[in-house]
């Protein structure tokens, strides 16, 4: 039998009329053991995972005192050294639902809001840091019969907590559970989306910028497909500078659509139209379906090319003003392929590489960062195609005869504007309606705040009243 690792462990004690009793609490991956000595099995045992939950009372200088489990129904408070019990709490904060979130924070501006989400402005009482925290409604996960919100959710959880700490990816820090929504707690990011950076520059960015950009990108990325992590919705409005105006430093975030490449999926459209794998689309459009479709992160290359492609040219990769002919351009993969001569051959081969339509052949994120980092310029011209269409499809005999209107699914009907901003990300929502017609849904994730315009928010609930205890 495997022995469990003892993480930490401290001395605590539970306070009795008579006499009070001291426990050995001992930390351990994915659970805690309080036990009244080593040699003895343990009394208490609180598993760390989305079903449970710890509360905690502070003092008045903001420092813990108390922490409660719950056992047999009744909660049960022990106490100990301050230190230790706020390096517990350190230790366990994103692995188990905490109450109590308005002890810690003091809640702010409302920095965007969603169809179940909220994104918060908050800060710690103790410290005076600054966090977002993102609060998921109870009501909006109840609605839905079936148990795949709350499933997106704790997926989306589970998918944060196995990332390792990386300066491109956003770090998920703690999570509380209030009466009426779930709250998970980032780091406060002060700049602006990608999306926003970009339309914002007048002019076209340097070289050495874009560079910069596209590299902490591909880190970033690579480092969520070596943990077996699929993003699945890679665009400009998912990824946000630290500091505002400064792309020096730029973290990939909203990981709501993610997903395990090791898990079988079922199918779904997922993402934002412009940014999707066109593999994605055909196979929605074959009927037959002779093969199980496979997610791979060439998915997110193709995301990180169309991004790219925005960057270097400040227009999207697929001018359309209907969302049917944005998806069948996308599907298709039908762009201008052009050598953009303000960059280096090095950057338009990485950009086509990332932007392959077969994705056997679309670049990984360790091969464009070879070549990114590479000083060698390689002499492979790219044609020069600036008056025509390229549709890359015909190359692996892609059928382009297809009947756009007989696409068997429906993007909201709204008109598609010029700028991508505008656009959110979809999931498949599998519920029957409207004569055996299949629905797209806002993704589960809300998107950044940066973007929204604060004053056009109206809030339900007064901003002192939405952390709840």
């Amino acid at each position: 039998m495997e022995i469990e690792q003892v993480i930490f462990s401290c001395e605590v004690i539970r306070r009795h009329l008579i006499v009070n009793k001291h426990y050995c609490l001992q930390l351990l991956n994915n659970r805690i053991l309080i036990r009244e000595n080593l040699e003895h099995p343990a009394k208490y045992q609180i598993e760390l995972n989305l079903k449970g939950q710890i509360s905690w009372k502070l003092a008045d200088d903001h420092k813990i005192k108390e922490f409660g489990v719950k056992y047999n129904n009744k909660l049960k408070w022990f106490t100990g050294i301050s230190e230790q019990l706020h390096q517990l709490k350190h230790l366990i904060s994103n692995k188990i639902f905490m109450t109590g979130i308005s002890i810690f924070y003091s809640s702010h501006e409302l920095l965007g809001t969603g169809a179940s989400c909220k994104v918060i402005l908050i800060k710690d009482y103790a410290t005076h840091l600054c966090y977002a925290a993102k609060c998921v409604s109870k009501d909006y996960i109840r609605k839905k019969k079936t148990s795949d919100r709350f499933d997106r959710l704790v997926n989306e959880i589970e998918i944060l907590r196995t990332l390792k700490s990386h300066p491109n990816l956003i770090k998920l820090q703690e999570l509380y559970e209030g009466e009426n929504s779930y709250y998970l707690i980032f780091d406060y990011l002060e700049g602006e989306t990608l999306h926003k950076y970009v339309k914002n520059n007048g002019h076209l960015m340097t070289e050495p910028t874009v560079r910069s950009i596209l590299q902490q990108l591909l880190l970033g990325i690579k480092m969520c497909h070596q943990q077996n992590i699929i993003h699945r919705d890679m665009k400009l409005e998912n990824v946000v500078l630290t500091k505002t105006n400064k792309p020096e430093n730029i973290k990939i975030i909203d990981f709501g659509l993610a997903i395990f490449n090791t898990q079988n999926h079922p199918f779904s459209i997922c993402g934002t139209p412009g940014y999707i794998a066109p593999e994605i689309l055909n196979y929605e459009d074959n009927k037959y379906k002779s093969e199980q479709f496979i997610y791979t992160p060439q998915i997110d290359m193709f995301g990180i090319g169309a991004m790219l492609y925005r960057i270097m040219t400040r227009e999207p990769l697929f001018n359309a003003d209907k969302t049917k002919e944005l998806l069948h351009k996308n599907q298709k993969c039908l762009f201008i392929k052009r050598t953009i001569s303000q960059y280096s051959y090095i950057l338009n081969q990485i950009l086509f590489g990332l932007l392959e339509f077969n994705p056997k052949k679309r670049f990984s994120a360790d091969q464009a960062l070879e070549l990114l980092q590479s000083q060698q310029i390689n002499q492979i011209t790219l044609k020069h195609e600036s008056n025509r269409n390229i549709n890359l499809s015909q190359e692996f005999q892609i059928p382009t005869d297809l009947d756009v209107i007989q696409i068997p699914y429906l993007f909201p009907n709204r008109k598609i504007k010029k700028e991508m901003g505008f656009y959110h990300s979809y999931h498949i929502n599998e519920d029957i309606i409207q004569g055996f017609r299949k629905s797209y849904l806002p993704s589960f994730s809300i998107r950044q705040s940066l973007d929204v315009d604060h004053d056009s928010l109206k809030e339900e609930t007064d901003r002192d009243q939405v952390l709840e205890l």
